[in-house]
């Protein structure tokens, strides 16, 4: 039994004339004719009643019918959705996340492609950076949204948008009094919360930067691994950070926010970079499928 006779099986059973049911299928009478015989042997029961006049199922024809419509429609579906699968819009998507890219871009982002490819089963994990560079080498997950830039040979990035950076003060710091934008040379008598420094990463180095181009070195007294965690101390009153915009969302009590005005200092410390990350080498039809959407997406903060 093949496909070939499943369809031929329909047609006859559809038209109750051979040479109707053949043109139909494009193939001459003989090797129709012949397809059925093989198939009723194939079974063991005539399937089709038929003398010079008509032709009609028998009960157990019009039951075979009616398997092989439903075995040809799931094998056009399974073939549906192969192609989908193989153009990107079906299968798994597992974004690795943390920190402000929550409050920024993950949304748009999942927003955006889940409106194109609504078959895709998307998954989340929660994570540092650092955590999101080894399961990308691991497959623990397909996409990294993180800070840049990465430095890793096997990691593979795009640029997605830059975020200016703001100060965030604790309740009652004097800077408050006013809400002007607030230069670095400020904060230099106050206690500093930073990220934890991590490998490849240049956050912390920036920072480092900025506080010595205005000629002092930051009393840095907290470290911590997210931006979540980075406000709650300040809120604390432990001591200022320099945070991206988004972290403001946070909206924690006991913590205000300022903008940073830098000054001379090159643009480039002003802001933070994010992006996509994804294991080089390993870009699957999905993979490579979202990623033309970021390209593409107008609702996207895509900066180029």
């Amino acid at each position: 039994m093949d496909l070939r006779q499943l369809r031929y099986l329909i047609a006859l059973a559809e038209e109750l004339n051979f040479t109707r049911a053949a043109a139909r299928c494009n193939v001459s009478q003989p090797p129709f004719s012949r397809a059925i015989r093989d198939l009723e042997t194939d079974i063991g029961a005539r399937l089709f009643d038929r003398d010079k006049h008509r032709v009609a199922l028998t009960p157990a024809g019009a039951s075979m019918v009616e398997d092989a419509r439903r075995s040809l429609a799931m094998i056009e579906e399974g073939r549906h959705r192969a192609q989908r699968t193989a153009a990107g819009y079906s299968g798994t998507l597992t974004f690795g996340f943390g920190g402000s890219t929550v409050y920024s871009l993950l949304p748009s982002l999942v927003a955006g492609f889940r409106r194109i490819a609504p078959d895709v089963l998307i998954g989340f994990r929660a994570m540092p950076v650092l955590n999101q560079i080894e399961a990308l080498r691991e497959g623990v997950i397909d996409i990294g949204i993180l800070r840049l830039p990465v430095f890793d040979e096997m990691i593979a990035t795009r640029f997605v948008y830059a975020e200016p950076l703001i100060v965030a003060l604790p309740a009652g710091h004097p800077l408050l009094a006013d809400s002007s934008a607030i230069t670095i040379g400020q904060l230099a008598s106050s206690p500093f919360v930073t990220y934890e420094p991590t490998r490849g990463f240049n956050f912390h180095a920036d920072l480092l930067a900025l506080c010595s181009l205005a000629s002092f070195a930051p009393d840095i007294v907290h470290q911590a691994p997210t931006t979540e965690a980075v406000v709650g101390i300040v809120a604390c009153g432990e001591g200022v950070a320099i945070l991206p915009a988004s972290a403001e969302r946070l909206r924690m009590r006991g913590v205000s926010f300022r903008p940073l005005n830098l000054g001379s200092a090159p643009e480039a410390l002003g802001s933070v970079r994010f992006g996509l990350a994804w294991r080089r080498g390993m870009e699957t039809p999905i993979i490579r499928r979202f990623l033309e959407h970021v390209e593409s997406d107008p609702a996207l903060p895509l900066a180029g």
